[in-house]
């Protein structure tokens, strides 16, 4: 009798702990879900379209086994003609630091959005942190970017560098400290360093969660992170792409967030893409975000489009023996009208009077002039279209 009811005992124990790890669980779990659904409300829907920038983001969420943390990014753009980039990582996990990255991405926005340059925005940011009972600790990079003169300024509280990349090659934006973490100095302050961002360069900001690696040190993660970052890509959704191939195959202790800038040429762009058709998405993209910033109505936004990736795909599909198994795109926009021009360096079929190619001509010269050019070193295709409105 007394081994049964010691028995009995041990199982009730047991069932009593059991149950309050199912509750812990259950407990986190909830917390997590918050958290995760807090920090995913907070950061930007969309990006911001701005003649001469060109930007793409990325945010991912640390593993299951882990809580989510405060990291965040933000862009905006202030009077029609400059872009603000913000990142920043809010030490902790949780709840908690998801609500205190809310807080300091309002603060910092309402602060850019009143007319201070980065450093004092941060300066200020600095100081209602310092004003408050629970005080956050959190590193912040915030940049301005005015895409007509390729003017930068920007100021840091405590981030690591942004990477400026340039060609193949690829840099620190700076090289050394520029401030502390917001929080850590209560009364700190943060100056604006001026530098410039000249056309097709580019810059990445991201969070420290990027090259955490337990099975790498810092400067061998640093220098994958280069690597990756030099590799060439015709957008900078690509490039976040190439940054993000090893974080998003590993489990993550931290959450990453990653925002690119490309600065792009004043009412017109150029893209060199692989004689392939899946490639075709990334012109449509590009071609997407040029016309948008610029302020092309809807119509012309979808004419051009379809006229131009036809025009593209010809250039794919039909040419014989092409020099190089790449096409060019060239869209420019000057008084109100677009000229498109598309190069392959092939010779191109003779028609037969029949199949898509015919028709496809056809499709392009009903959204526009069009003009076929064929030429030792290949066949240009050029489409004008004067824009409505």
């Amino acid at each position: 009798v007394d081994g049964a009811e010691t028995d009995e005992a041990a199982l009730t124990q047991l069932a009593r702990l059991v149950g309050v790890r199912l509750e812990n669980a259950q407990l986190f779990e909830a917390e997590h879900r918050v958290a995760t659904t807090l920090q995913h409300s907070l950061l930007p829907r969309s990006l911001p379209r701005l003649a001469g920038a060109v930007v793409a983001s990325r945010y991912l969420p640390g593993t299951a086994d882990v809580e989510v943390g405060g990291d965040w990014y933000d862009a905006i753009v202030l009077n029609d003609r400059e872009l603000v980039l913000v990142i920043g990582d809010v030490v902790g996990k949780g709840v908690q630091a998801a609500a205190a990255m809310g807080q300091l991405r309002n603060a910092l926005r309402a602060y850019l959005l009143e007319g201070y340059d980065p450093g004092e925005s941060l300066t200020r940011l600095n100081r209602l942190v310092a004003s408050t009972e629970d005080r956050s600790l959190a590193t912040v990079f915030c940049l301005l970017f005015h895409p007509s003169t390729g003017r930068l300024r920007y100021a840091s509280a405590g981030h690591p560098s942004p990477l400026l990349i340039r060609g193949g090659g690829v840099a620190f934006l700076h090289d050394r400290a520029l401030g502390p973490p917001v929080g850590a100095v209560p009364d700190g302050t943060y100056r604006t360093v001026e530098a410039e961002l000249p056309s097709l360069r580019r810059l990445l900001l991201d969070t420290d969660g990027l090259i955490e690696d337990r099975q790498v040190d810092i400067d061998e993660a640093l220098v994958r992170l280069c690597a990756d970052a030099a590799r060439p890509s015709e957008h900078v959704a690509d490039l976040i792409d190439a940054v993000l191939g090893q974080a998003d195959g590993r489990p993550r202790r931290d959450d990453v967030a990653v925002i690119a800038l490309e600065a792009a040429e004043p009412y017109r762009f150029s893209l060199r893409l692989p004689a392939d058709p899946s490639r075709l998405s990334v012109l449509r993209k590009r071609l997407e975000d040029f016309l948008v910033a610029y302020g092309v109505g809807e119509t012309d936004l979808f004419d051009l489009t379809v006229a131009i990736s036809e025009a593209a795909a010809n250039a794919i599909e039909h040419p014989v023996d092409p020099a190089e198994p790449t096409i060019g795109v060239e869209v420019a926009i000057e008084d109100r009208t677009v000229v498109a021009t598309v190069r392959d360096s092939g010779r191109w079929r003779e028609s037969t009077g029949a199949g898509f190619r015919g028709r496809g001509l056809s499709l392009i010269r009903a959204l526009g002039e069009l003009s076929v050019g064929r030429t030792p070193t290949g066949t240009e295709v050029t489409l004008r279209r004067r824009l409505q409105g």
